[in-house]
C-alpha cells in the first residue's frame, strides 16, 4: 500500500521555520551608532541607522544632530575663553586652573518595542573644585519619529500630582542620595520639563545636579512604576 504524504503539514512546518527568524528580526532593537561631531573626540553623539522607516529615522537624527550642534557651539565658545585666559599671568602660577574641558557623550537608556530613549550629558570644567554636567533626555516613537514628552504619559494634572507624590516619598526614604531636609521638597513638582526616559513597566525621572540632591549624588534618578500613573 502506498504511503500518503501530508503535504499541507510539511509546508506549514517549513513556513514556521522561515518566518520565525524574520519576526525575531523585526522586533529586535533598532541600531544606534556612535559618531564624533567634526571628528572632535570630546563630542560624541548617536545616530540611528535602522528604523521602521526612513522618515522616522530622519526625524530622530535631525533632533540628535541639533543637540550636538548646540554642544559644538558651547565647546568652541569655551575653547576661545580658555585661549584668552591663558594670556593672564595667573595661568603661569596655576596652569590647571586655565585648562578648560567640554565633553559631550550619550547613553541609550531604552531601545525596545520601537521606542528609543537617549540621554545626553554635557560636561564642562572651567576651573574650581569640580566641573558641571547638564543632562538632556530624548524619547522617540520610532514608527512615527515623534518626540515623546511627559504629557504623553501624564495627560492630566492628576497624573502629574500622583507622580510628584510618589517621587517626594521616595526621596524622603533615601536621604543618603537626596537632600535630607524635607523642607527642600516643599516646592518640588514634576512638570513637563522634567527629564525622563523610558523603562520596562514605567518611566525614570532624572534630575540635574543640585536639583534634588547634593553634588556628590550627581544626577539622581527615580523609577516610577506604570501603576502609579496608569489610567
Amino acid at each position: 500500500m502506498k504511503r500518503q504524504t501530508n503535504l499541507p503539514l510539511i509546508i506549514m512546518v517549513i513556513l514556521v521555520i522561515i518566518i520565525q527568524p524574520l519576526n525575531a528580526f523585526a522586533i529586535s532593537p533598532n541600531v544606534v551608532i556612535t559618531k564624533q561631531y567634526k571628528n572632535i573626540e570630546e563630542l560624541k553623539y548617536p545616530s540611528l541607522v535602522s528604523a521602521p522607516n526612513n522618515k522616522a529615522q530622519n526625524s530622530v537624527n535631525k533632533i540628535l544632530l541639533q543637540h550636538i550642534k548646540a554642544s559644538y557651539n558651547q565647546y568652541i565658545k569655551l575653547m576661545k575663553e580658555m585661549e584668552n585666559l591663558k594670556k593672564d599671568p595667573i595661568c603661569k602660577e596655576s596652569a590647571s586652573a586655565c585648562q578648560f574641558e567640554y565633553i559631550t557623550n550619550y547613553q541609550v537608556k531604552y531601545n525596545q518595542n520601537n521606542k528609543l530613549s537617549i540621554l545626553f550629558s554635557d560636561y564642562q570644567f572651567t576651573g574650581g573644585a569640580h566641573g558641571n554636567t547638564v543632562i538632556t533626555t530624548y524619547n522617540f516613537d520610532l514608527k512615527s519619529g515623534k518626540l515623546l514628552t511627559l504629557d504623553d504619559f501624564l495627560p492630566s494634572k492628576e497624573h502629574y500630582g500622583k507622580v510628584t507624590t510618589y517621587a517626594i516619598a521616595y526621596m524622603k526614604k533615601h536621604p543618603e542620595i537626596f537632600y535630607s531636609d524635607a523642607k527642600e521638597f516643599t516646592d518640588f513638582n514634576v512638570t513637563d520639563e522634567t527629564d525622563f526616559y523610558l523603562a520596562d513597566n514605567g518611566i525614570v525621572l532624572i534630575f540635574q545636579q543640585y536639583e534634588v540632591a547634593p553634588y556628590a549624588s550627581g544626577n539622581p534618578s527615580i523609577f516610577i512604576p506604570a501603576s502609579v500613573f496608569s489610567i
